[in-house]
């Protein structure tokens, strides 16, 4: 009787392993919906040799595809209108819009979709993809936060933290970098919150 009794434990004990070991199944990715009043760009850039000067645009749309799990990388297919541009100032937004610099008119958006993803650490990953400035597309490596998740399976909302390094001059936008009244270096700074809701 003992000895069944030590079987039966014993094979109780294999099986409960075995249902321990497996993997959880992995979150499905979903597609969540940019939020444009509470997502925005900004930019700084040295001016002058001196100080730097930061801007922003206001006007970001797009989507992201993710698992809630966190175990792929986001993938990114995000619009900034460049009508949207902001330095707190009405003179320098209208030369921002110019040819000199974004030139609104003829290139209303700049983009970024992403093409791959490497993981850095638990909340960090390192996105590949292409950037899309002046009409010009380039290669683009981003570094990503994951800032937070929030809401359950209908309703849920979550954050992003992109930060780019680029050369203007790669895209075209050459306005004071061979007399040193702006840098040629910019640094692209998009915060995002993506949103799931009922039937999306």
């Amino acid at each position: 009787m003992y000895k069944i009794m030590l079987v039966s434990v014993v094979a109780m004990g294999g099986l409960l392993g075995a249902v321990a070991s497996q993997e959880t199944p992995a979150a499905k990715v979903e597609t969540w919906k940019i939020d444009p009043v509470h997502s925005s760009t900004l930019f700084r850039i040295q001016h002058a040799g001196a100080g730097r000067f930061w801007g922003r645009f206001n006007d970001v749309s797009g989507t992201v595809d993710w698992p809630r799990d966190n175990a792929a990388a986001p993938g990114f297919d995000v619009t900034v209108a460049v009508e949207s541009v902001d330095s707190g100032n009405a003179n320098l937004d209208g030369h921002l819009k110019s040819p000199d610099f974004f030139n609104a008119r003829e290139f209303e958006t700049m983009t970024f979709t992403s093409t791959g993803g490497e993981r850095v650490d638990d909340t960090h990953w390192k996105v590949t993809g292409e950037l899309t400035l002046l009409g010009v597309t380039k290669p683009a490596t981003a570094v990503i936060e994951f800032t937070g998740l929030r809401g359950n399976p209908v309703l849920a909302k979550a954050g992003w933290e992109a930060v780019f390094e680029i050369n203007r001059s790669d895209f075209g936008m050459t306005w004071g970098v061979d007399r040193g009244a702006l840098s040629d270096d910019v640094q692209i700074i998009v915060a995002l919150e993506g949103g799931i809701e009922p039937g999306g």
